[in-house]
């Protein structure tokens, strides 16, 4: 793959991102327009339909009168892509001021589909923004901080975030968008973003702290994104 085509994987990389929210306000109001589209053509046929049968009383066939056929719309195609979280929380002995908590997860992305899901991108949200960081084993580029490498049992997995100085993104929106290092998920294949940390700070006393992390994937075919079927909790109270 050339210069070329990979800068315009990237640029279709971030307008996914970009246009997610649009797309999702865009999808509710094409929703929205489509069932009253449907409650208007039911209420047209069906009012033709009592016209057609006060014109010609002789029709005997009474099931016929409330058979109205609908023409189903076109549906979106279904990509059947899942995403979900594998993780465990290291908790400190006791709850103190000086002791973190430790996030360690995997995020596994399962196309179940029969078509090729391309050009994908994932999306961890945290609700609570402050909180948003990713460590462990990561190694950042020296040259590119937008690059860092995964190493686990000899392989290596080098994800890319999407955004520019994307720790100051996270903590802004609570989002760290990334790509992985390869352009398509083939039908009925899955990859994993694997060996991913998250750090919480120690908690002071007398706090309480709720933390939800939730997974998005994006695609070519799948703009408005999927949420994974879990979500990453953590409650101190």
């Amino acid at each position: 793959m050339n210069t070329l085509d990979k800068k315009i994987i990237q640029l279709n990389q971030k307008i996914l991102h970009y246009r997610s929210e649009v797309v999702k306000q865009d999808r509710l109001l094409t929703d929205q327009r489509k069932r009253i589209h449907d409650q208007d053509t039911v209420i047209e046929e069906l009012t033709l339909r009592l016209e057609e049968l006060a014109n010609d009383p002789a029709v005997s066939e009474v099931d016929s009168a409330s058979k109205v056929e609908i023409t189903p719309s076109l549906e979106e195609k279904d990509i059947q892509v899942d995403s979900f979280f594998t993780y465990a929380i290291m908790a400190p002995y006791e709850t103190n001021e000086e002791e973190p908590f430790v996030i360690k997860g995997h995020m596994i992305i399962e196309n179940r589909g029969a078509s090729a899901l391309n050009n994908p991108v994932i999306c961890l949200s945290f609700n609570k923004p402050e909180l948003a960081n990713l460590s462990g084993r990561i190694e950042r580029s020296k040259n590119n901080l937008q690059h860092y490498s995964v190493s686990r049992e000899g392989v290596t997995d080098t994800w890319k975030f999407v955004e520019e100085q994307a720790d100051r993104h996270a903590k802004q929106t609570g989002q760290f968008w990334l790509s992985p290092p390869i352009d398509t998920i083939p039908a009925r294949s899955s990859i994993t973003f694997s060996d991913f940390e998250v750090v919480i700070p120690a908690v002071k006393k007398n706090t309480s702290l709720s933390l939800q992390i939730t997974g998005f994937v994006y695609g070519a075919d799948l703009t408005e994104g999927k949420a994974s079927l879990n979500t990453i909790a953590l409650t101190v109270s």
